[in-house]
């Protein structure tokens, strides 16, 4: 008999799997980020709530990219001052936000947002857009195909954004019903989410390498050397990174 942490691993697994059915949209959120970079251009990613965690993913972590800029508000999580899910509810709030992490035409903004429903995470791709940015929403739209969007547009991210890739985080986000438990538990979309987002970023480094350019990737500090070979691309990409901290 199958143990909670046995079936919790292969929910998990088999969900991994699916994100392989997602490898024509990753190539093409790929191509989107090469050509921004190759140009010199930033991937900003944003998330609310703990989606927030997959801003953080990709920045400034050895096994990334410098040029992947962390968007993050600490009132979008659970951690700030204010109600976090009141905030992300909010319109018009999201501009200022944009505005705030230096977004330049022809950058690529990702939006993470497993319901793609609420306003925030809507208008942010929004704004995005209107600043010549091309966007990039990682949500789980066949799971919240049924709920309606918290925007007074009526639209949900999937509907306003360039690109979406389905994060495949079920409805609810946790995968197992346990016996005399009246809820689901286990949650899936941090794990999911990761790894969707550094899949992303290895496709990206790929196809700048057919580009014959370099990809920016980070070293980790606690190898010899770290320190050395990543001072030429903090001094590069550093000054445009507004959360990274020397």
């Amino acid at each position: 008999m199958s143990t909670p942490v046995d079936q919790y691993f292969n929910a998990l697994e088999s969900l991994i799997g699916e994100l392989r059915d997602q490898a024509e949209s990753i190539d093409a959120a790929a191509e989107m980020i090469a050509e921004t970079i190759a140009n010199d251009g930033l991937v900003h990613v944003f998330g609310s709530g703990h989606s927030h965690m997959m801003a953080e993913e990709v920045f400034h972590r050895a096994g990334g990219l410098w040029a992947f800029n962390a968007m993050l508000d600490i009132n979008l999580t659970a951690f700030g001052s204010l109600r976090p899910g009141a905030v992300e509810r909010t319109e018009g709030y999201a501009k200022v936000i944009t505005s705030s992490f230096g977004v330049q035409p022809g950058e690529v903004v990702i939006v993470v947002s497993n319901s793609g429903i609420n306003a925030v995470p809507i208008e942010l791709a929004m704004d995005a857009k209107a600043l010549g940015a091309r966007t990039i929403a990682v949500t789980s739209a066949a799971a919240y195909a049924s709920a309606k969007s918290r925007h007074s547009s009526g639209k949900k991210l999937g509907d306003v954004v360039d690109l979406t890739i389905d994060s495949r985080v079920p409805n609810g986000d946790a995968v197992l019903a346990l016996p005399g438990l009246d809820a689901k538990i286990g949650a899936t979309s941090t794990a999911l989410g990761a790894a969707l987002m550094n899949a992303i970023v290895v496709a990206a480094s790929g196809k700048l390498l057919e580009r014959g350019v370099q990809p920016p990737a980070i070293v980790s500090m606690n190898v010899p050397g770290g320190d050395e070979r990543n001072r030429e691309l903090e001094a590069k990409y550093g000054p445009r990174l507004r959360m990274l901290k020397g």
